[in-house]
């Protein structure tokens, strides 16, 4: 009887006649377009299928194929499973839905096709509290009742849960969006970006009832209910730490380990609270002393050892929008990826009172931003090359919008471009931007040396990212990281620059400025920081240095006509810092674009990788490093105009022994009185 009232239906219609089914929540996903799948269904696909977009449609119908399975069964799960699965996915494309018709009504030349209906908000709410709901209480059979009997669990129901609470104001927020006149018109284009905000905190509250059930069944030791909430909650977490992600689902979707080892599928949970979207008291207190010790995010919490004095953690978070909309690019979501490169998810700025809106900071808006004067000469440099003030917005936003140079390139190339764009060319020139503010703070005496540390930690948050965690080097799954630090790493092992530790040589010269500067701030050492700042300046380009001469390698045996990614990827790295290059030797710009810059029907890397390699070290120089830090690989090297790597560094070791041995010599003196 429950199977057939699943799959027939009885007491709700979508039109005369026509019986509303609670499976076809689960099926009217499945039965989306690939473009308008909508944004939590698309990161719970990835997530299912282990991150292969080739696999999405396997995964399909998970909601379902669970909810049948356990009706057939007669599990006891099998009513909190329709809620927990088949109504809490469709409450988000509910949400998103109603955003995508907003957009789409913004830009129409016939607004009257479209049917914005409640703009995704009403039907939410409907289908969130549902017909027979009494407030405060779980007597009920949707969302809402689900969401009070988690909250119990945790000592939050006093009567109402406070993720309902949250809920029923964030609706009123999106209705009240939509109640202003010509919301979602030509005329009210704002529309759009606040159901966008209002959206992303409605989801990151509905994630804290699943997390709070699936920590109850872990520790009751409850398998049926580990794989319900597991299979609704997990799969959510390929959007953050992919390491993290990969052993949550070896551990909660690939098998029950958790059941045996609960501390430390516990914590890494936890560990995603953050980008998730809630912190450890918004799940509150375990009515038993059976959890670990959970501790929401300090102020000081370090990037990769590097311990920021000021708040600058929600900072750090743009790296989730890079790696989300990387994701929903992969997938084909490019409106959905356009909407989180315009109007940003995971970087709140400061709300110090309840009056001021919810903000985000946005990719966007680091690439349109007047500030970047702050960053001269190197933002003219790039302004000049491209003939373009905001070069890299137009190149992502042509690229999302299937037009320019690689609008109509394969999926996997649109999708390098964005992201690498967005990580190597909008990120590096922010932190410039804030290197340039945090030096002219230290300029002016009359801004408080805190201002300028905050500027300063601003620019560690940017290079590095929150997911690289607090240790030394950063994340070990090279996965993790989307920023220079982590590229940074990912080539050391290929150039043989990485430390005794494995990581990169470059990252430590990075992290001993970035405590140099904060010192030379905090005394005004002024004419040290423009040093210091000048050395980051240049030292977070050889990365981009090495990824060029990476994919010069694997690009002189591809036709310029492949759909590779690798194509996109070294025009890209390329493009990040031609212009600094341009500045100090055009003949080796004109090298590396006529090798890298692809062209068609030209083959590309046409004089080889080394002859690209030979190009950077003329410039280098003028960067103020060695070419011992680009390093070199069994095909390539970027020291041979200098007699090759081993030579080159043979002489700086040499020459190191003998600056020692000459401080050691003018300090035996010194000490004798000879001096």
């Amino acid at each position: 009887a429950g199977l057939s009232l699943y799959l027939n239906g009885l007491n709700s219609e979508t039109r005369p006649g026509i019986k509303f089914t609670l499976r076809s929540l689960s099926q009217n996903l499945a039965d989306l377009l690939p473009s308008a799948r909508t944004p939590s269904y698309l990161f719970h696909l990835f997530g299912l299928a282990d991150r292969d977009t080739t696999k999405l449609g396997d995964h399909l119908l998970y909601a379902d194929n669970f909810v049948q399975s356990s009706l057939s069964s007669g599990s006891a799960l099998a009513t909190d499973s329709i809620v927990a699965l088949n109504m809490w996915m469709y409450a988000t494309h509910l949400l998103y839905n109603g955003i995508e018709t907003c957009r789409k009504l913004t830009v129409a030349n016939n607004p009257s096709v479209f049917d914005l209906g409640g703009g995704g908000m009403d039907e939410f709410i409907g289908l969130w509290i549902g017909n027979d709901q009494k407030p405060g209480t779980e007597d009920g059979h949707s969302l809402y009742a689900l969401t009070q009997k988690a909250a119990a669990l945790f000592g939050q129901s006093d009567p109402e849960a406070p993720v309902n609470s949250n809920i029923k104001l964030l609706y009123n927020e999106g209705a009240s969006t939509l109640s202003f006149p010509g919301a979602c018109s030509r005329e009210n284009s704002d529309t759009v970006p606040q159901l966008w905000t209002t959206a992303q905190r409605i989801i990151s509250q509905m994630n804290i009832p699943l997390m709070q059930l699936l920590l109850d069944a872990i520790v009751s030791r409850n398998p049926g209910a580990t794989r319900l909430y597991a299979l609704a909650l997990v799969p959510q977490v390929a959007q953050c730490r992919p390491s993290a992600y990969k052993r949550l689902k070896e551990s909660l979707l690939d098998g029950v380990a958790a059941i045996t080892r609960p501390d430390e599928v516990i914590g890494d949970l936890q560990s995603v609270y953050d980008c998730l979207g809630f912190q450890c008291s918004d799940v509150g207190a375990y009515l038993t002393d059976s959890l670990p010790q959970c501790a929401d995010i300090p102020v000081n919490l370090p990037l990769a050892e590097y311990r920021p004095t000021t708040r600058v953690h929600s900072h750090s978070k743009i790296d989730l929008d890079v790696l989300q909309i990387k994701i929903l690019s992969s997938m084909e979501a490019y409106s959905f990826a356009k909407m989180l490169y315009l109007y940003g998810r995971n970087s709140p700025l400061p709300q110090d009172d309840d009056n001021v809106p919810y903000r985000l900071r946005t990719l966007h808006g680091f690439a349109t931003t007047a500030d970047r004067t702050a960053a001269n000469p190197f933002y003219s440099d790039f302004a000049s090359y491209f003939n373009d003030p905001n070069y890299a917005d137009t190149v992502i936003i042509q690229t999302l919008d299937g037009q320019g140079k690689w609008g109509g390139a394969s999926t996997e190339q649109r999708t390098e471009v964005i992201s690498d764009t967005c990580a190597f060319q909008v990120l590096y020139m922010h932190a410039l931007t804030e290197l340039g503010s945090a030096m002219s703070a230290c300029n002016n005496k009359a801004v408080r040396s805190s201002t300028g540390a905050h500027q300063w930690d601003e620019v560690a948050a940017y290079l590095i990212g929150s997911l690289e965690g607090p240790n030394a080097g950063g994340a070990v799954d090279l996965e993790d990281g989307q920023l220079v630090w982590s590229l940074a790493n990912r080539r050391a092992f290929q150039f043989q620059t990485e430390n005794k530790e494995g990581f990169s040589e470059i990252n430590v010269h990075l992290e001993d400025l970035l405590f140099a500067g904060k010192a030379q701030i905090n005394s005004f050492d002024c004419g040290n920081l423009a040093k210091t700042a000048d050395r980051i300046q240049h030292l977070i380009l050889l990365p981009i240095i090495q990824s060029t001469l990476r994919y010069a390698l694997i690009n002189k045996d591809l036709p310029s006509s492949s759909p590779s990614k690798d194509l996109s990827a070294g025009e890209t790295f390329a493009l990040s810092v031609l212009p600094v290059v341009q500045r100090y030797d055009g003949e080796s710009a004109q090298v590396i674009e006529e090798n890298m810059v692809l062209r068609s029907g030209v083959q590309p890397v046409q004089n080889g990788p080394q002859f690209v390699a030979d190009a950077f070290y003329r410039a280098l120089d003028d960067f103020g490093y060695s070419c011992i830090l680009v390093g070199a690989t069994p095909e390539v090297d970027a020291c041979q105009l200098g007699g090759g790597i081993g030579a080159v560094r043979g002489a700086a070791s040499g020459a190191s022994t003998f600056q020692l041995l000459t401080s050691l010599t003018l300090l035996s003196l010194c000490t004798l009185g000879m001096l």
